[in-house]
């Protein structure tokens, strides 16, 4: 039974190592017999690529005409850019009691704590809201309409341009 095994496993390779071998030389040494020259001529002959055809001249040396609407302009010409969200790292958090809320221009005035101890005078600090400036409560999502004078709260602003991104209301 062994032996029967074994010639089934031999009738299998013989043939198989043989293909791999016919389809892993594409170009036969002078050294080779007659017998395989033929069998790799065909192969060469199906796998040539087929003849492309020049471009015209006159294709190749002209330019398509420009699209105003993709050709790039210089930066002077340009819409102004949106100016850039603020970085985390130039952001400020205060904490401290909303002195005054004004409606119509969207901002409040915060008085300060920690900043008074031997000044004579309270810090206050005057910020923008908008759109995106995120209020809560750390239950619900609130709006300008709900901050009061009187009430406690910490900022998160944008020093520069005094806008607040986030407002704790406690």
């Amino acid at each position: 039974m062994k032996r029967f095994s074994f010639l089934v496993a031999i009738s299998l390779l013989i043939p198989a190592a043989l293909w791999a071998e016919e389809t892993a030389a594409p170009a036969a040494s002078s050294s080779d017999t007659a017998s395989s020259a033929p069998a790799a001529a065909p192969a060469l002959t199906e796998t040539a690529p087929a003849p492309v055809s020049p471009a015209p001249a006159a294709e190749a040396t002209t330019a398509p005409a420009a699209d105003p609407a993709t050709e790039v302009k210089p930066a002077s010409e340009t819409a102004p850019a949106e100016p850039a969200k603020p970085a985390a790292e130039n952001l400020e958090f205060v904490s401290g009691e909303i002195s005054a809320v004004d409606e119509a221009n969207k901002s409040i005035t915060v008085k300060l704590y920690g900043e008074t101890e031997n000044a004579s005078k309270e810090k206050t600090l005057s910020v923008k809201l908008d759109t995106t400036t995120d209020i809560t409560d750390g239950e619900k999502d609130r709006d300008l309409k709900s901050l009061t004078a009187g009430t406690e709260v910490d900022v998160e602003y944008d020093p520069a341009t005094n806008k607040a991104t986030y407002i704790f209301v406690y």
